[in-house]
């Protein structure tokens, strides 16, 4: 019994650090539409998906190389590229190519948005593929946010409840890692 006691004992710490972490406030970041001619200067790539011919999962981030603030993905390591020094048409050219890597679904288009930093600059951008409406139900088929804390700018990238299950129903998109850092 004490040994049992013991165990809860030194387990509560570790619990309530977790509750407390948890709690920490973030800034969420609201993306806002963006044209091309809006992309200027250099910028890292952020590479997201694309790992087999059925991936519907891919998205492309482009960060500002002005910015400083440090960029990720909240998915494990291998579920995204990092391409560095790209200049802007040319990260336009390869984020539009990479979004539209699946040859099972069909991308009708792709819609680039602006990702502030809260106080009017722009930290970067995300493109992100538009599927035939009758494919899913929609075309756009995404949940992405965007938070920042202590500068950290992080990337939550999810598929919409009604797609995931739709896409588990038909056994497709199976390298899905649904991770976590």
């Amino acid at each position: 019994m004490k040994n049992i006691n013991a165990k809860i004992a030194g387990m509560i710490p570790v619990i309530l650090v977790t509750i407390l972490t948890a709690c920490v406030p973030r800034t969420q970041l609201l993306t806002t539409g963006a044209q091309p001619a809006d992309v200027t200067g250099t910028y890292t790539l952020l590479l997201y998906g694309c790992h087999y011919a059925d991936d519907v999962k891919n998205i492309a981030i482009l960060v500002d190389e002005a910015n400083k603030s440090p960029f990720e993905i909240y998915d494990i390591s291998t579920s995204y590229k990092i391409k560095k020094g790209v200049p802007a048409q040319e990260a336009l050219s390869e984020a539009n190519a990479f979004v539209r890597c699946s040859i099972t679904h069909h991308v009708t288009q792709t819609e680039l948005r602006r990702i502030p930093d809260g106080n009017g600059n722009t930290l970067g951008y995300e493109m992100r593929p538009l599927y035939f409406p009758l494919e899913f139900g929609f075309p756009d088929i995404f949940l992405i946010s965007y938070s920042s804390k202590d500068g950290m700018i992080r990337a939550y990238i999810r598929l919409l409840p009604d797609v995931e299950k739709q896409i588990e129903a038909s056994g497709s998109d199976k390298g899905d890692s649904g991770g976590g850092k």
